[in-house]
């Protein structure tokens, strides 16, 4: 079969990864394959699929965890569709409302206050660029789709979403109703998960695109991270502070929510006792709400109605529409979750967190065919559990690292570690000095990433090495690009394993020489963490592996792939810490790679970069 590719030369694992996806679709299988960073992954999946979707009348979806992705996707489809033109391909880069509008009035909100006030001004036909784009009225329509017309003639095979913005301000027209127009007439769509894994925005969505999932081949990309961003989708928490906002949107507005701040307070420090966190019975929060003279549903419609009436007068996010959210989902028991409370200082914090994905990520049962496809999906048969494909029906295949073994260190530190009871300003000390050390005695960039933001603060005061680009929490995506700018111009980049400096960042160019992975970054074991440990072991059997150790085990690796992106890399990955010789951690170690324990770390980093020095030089010579 040949399959319509955009590069002239296929490398041979690229080939095998082409056949085996193409065969899986043919067979209208479940597709899931655990390949090493640099694969060509998404070439080889979106070749597969636009070959077999175009032959059989299909659409195909490929769906990122993060915005920033969709890129990669895009220029992989505009290079097949140049040079095979007979394909007539068109895809299309789908983002949310909010990231795209061009109402500067409420474009820069918060989610909940943007989505408030963008469908009321639809509602009462006031947003002058969703008339152009949509219409009010059947003059209005026609006019709107003339005007789409246009723009399509002139799109061609594909367009970023950012380039709609911009043609979106010059007509004066919604970006994101075209985006869906666009949909409509595309038979690839670019999106992220939350479009189909949410089961609160599939129907709406399929819907607005005209697009069935029975005809669809979804590819998920990154998939690894599909069934924590599930569950963090649908899961939600308040708190002090929110009950505190909320009262004083209400007094704002004229109205008098009472001391409902301070009976929170009340009623969480009974619950809780001496205790820190504990699991609550739904039932008890619904009896808090009930001592307002309120049922939760009509505390909602309150605090609903509130939020309208706050965002509408100020422009501003809304705590009442934050809680009315919170108080609608509360009871739903349509998903497996556990509800916790927690002190955290002087704050309460209460959550609704959810445990099993699976519910919203089965409909991939349901589609013509899908691949789900990552660096790190592993072990594939822990995916397939916790997402709840069809047994039968799904398709397993791990694949070698296709580059020069030569070309990898991986290098374990003893005496090392970050575990709990060894934390503490020696460790960190010795933890400071051996980074060091390997930061001087490598000849470019180092990456370093910690198990979490707690143990980075504690260690980098304490290293000598100057010119750190260090990650913050909660950083926007212009400082990240900033960040990445800056570290490409020489320094240390220091960031979290699970951050976003970790996974889905692509080092093209050989910034990082050498990558650092400290400490193992399991989850801090609380109720929630031994919920799900539970909740996955009465389901499979597996909860310690499946609810904790695998997925803090997981993003060293991830991690660890940064730096590996060409047959050209080479790269030196030092773990430092002694349990990745613990056999429930080194499993992530390739065995077919160099791998050295050592005490010092910092001399293997030395003699691994001394060595490619001196074999680039016989090179040049030979050359």
């Amino acid at each position: 079969m040949a399959i319509f590719f955009r590069h002239d030369r296929i490398r041979p694992f690229q080939k095998e990864l082409m056949g085996d996806i193409y065969d899986s679709l043919a067979q209208h299988k479940i597709f899931m394959a655990s390949a090493p960073t640099g694969s060509g992954k998404t070439d080889a999946a979106l070749s597969s699929a636009i070959t077999y979707a175009t032959e059989n009348d299909l659409t195909v979806f490929f769906l990122t965890p993060k915005i920033s992705q969709h890129k990669i996707a895009l220029e992989a489809v505009k290079g097949i569709a140049d040079k095979h033109p007979q394909l007539k391909l068109r895809a299309v880069d789908i983002v949310g409302r909010s990231h795209c509008c061009i109402d500067d009035d409420i474009s820069q909100l918060d989610h909940d206050a943007f989505q408030t006030l963008c469908s009321k001004k639809r509602k009462n036909k006031e947003c002058p660029y969703y008339g152009n784009a949509r219409g009010y009225n059947r003059l209005d329509e026609a006019k709107a789709s003339s005007r789409f017309k246009v723009i399509l003639e002139q799109y061609g095979v594909a367009q970023s979403h950012h380039d709609l913005i911009k043609l979106g301000r010059e007509h004066h027209s919604c970006p994101y109703e075209w985006l869906l127009r666009l949909g409509e007439n595309s038979n690839i769509i670019i999106a992220d998960y939350h479009h189909l894994m949410n089961p609160h925005i599939r129907d709406i969505f399929l819907g607005k695109v005209k697009k069935r999932i029975e005809d669809s081949i979804i590819i998920i990309d990154e998939a690894h991270n599909l069934a924590q961003r599930v569950r963090d989708s649908l899961s939600s928490r308040i708190g002090t502070f929110t009950f505190s906002r909320m009262a004083k949107e209400m007094r704002f507005l004229g109205l008098d929510a009472g001391p409902v701040k301070e009976e929170f307070e009340l009623w969480s420090a009974a619950m809780l006792g001496k205790e820190e966190e504990h699991i609550i019975a739904a039932k008890s929060f619904e009896l808090f709400v009930e001592k307002f003279g309120l049922e939760m549903d009509e505390a909602a419609a309150r605090l609903a109605e509130a939020g309208y009436d706050f965002v509408e007068k100020t422009g501003k996010k809304s705590a009442c529409l934050k809680l009315a959210g919170f108080f609608t989902e509360w009871g739903d028991s349509s998903h497996e979750c556990v509800r916790v409370l927690r002190k955290k200082g002087t704050s309460y914090l209460l959550s609704k967190s959810l445990l099993d994905p699976s519910p919203a990520t089965r409909i991939l049962n349901h589609c013509a065919s899908a691949v789900l496809m990552s660096g790190t999906l592993l072990p594939l048969e822990m995916h397939r559990d916790i997402l709840g494909l069809d047994k039968e029906r799904t398709v397993m295949r791990t694949y070698p690292s296709p580059f020069d073994k030569r070309n990898t260190m991986n290098i374990v530190t003893n005496n090392l570690t970050t575990k709990y009871s060894r934390r503490g300003i020696e460790e960190y000390m010795a933890i400071a000095d051996k980074t060091d050390r390997i930061i001087s005695r490598t000849p470019g960039g180092t990456a370093v990433f910690f198990p979490s933001y707690k143990v980075m603060d504690a260690v980098l005061p304490l290293m000598r090495s100057r010119n750190l680009i260090v990650q913050k929490i909660g950083m926007k995506p212009h400082e990240t690009r900033q960040l990445l700018k800056d570290f490409k111009d020489g320094g240390t980049l220091c960031g979290v394993q699970g951050g976003s400096l970790s996974e889905g960042v692509d080092y093209c160019e050989g910034e990082i020489k050498t990558v650092v992975i400290v400490g193992v970054a399991l989850d801090e074991m609380g109720v929630e963490t031994q919920a799900l440990i539970d909740y996955y072991d009465e389901k499979f059997g597996r909860g310690w592996d499946y609810g904790y150790l695998y997925p803090g085990t997981i993003k060293a690796l991830q991690a660890a792939g940064r730096a590996r992106r060409k047959e050209s890399d080479r790269v030196a990955v030092v773990y430092m810490d002694e349990r990745f010789q613990w056999s429930k951690y080194s499993w992530i170690l390739n065995k077919q790679e160099r791998i050295v324990i050592t005490d010092t770390p910092e001399d293997e980093v030395g003699r691994f970069w001394e060595k490619h020095a001196i074999h680039s030089e016989i090179r040049s010579e030979e050359a």
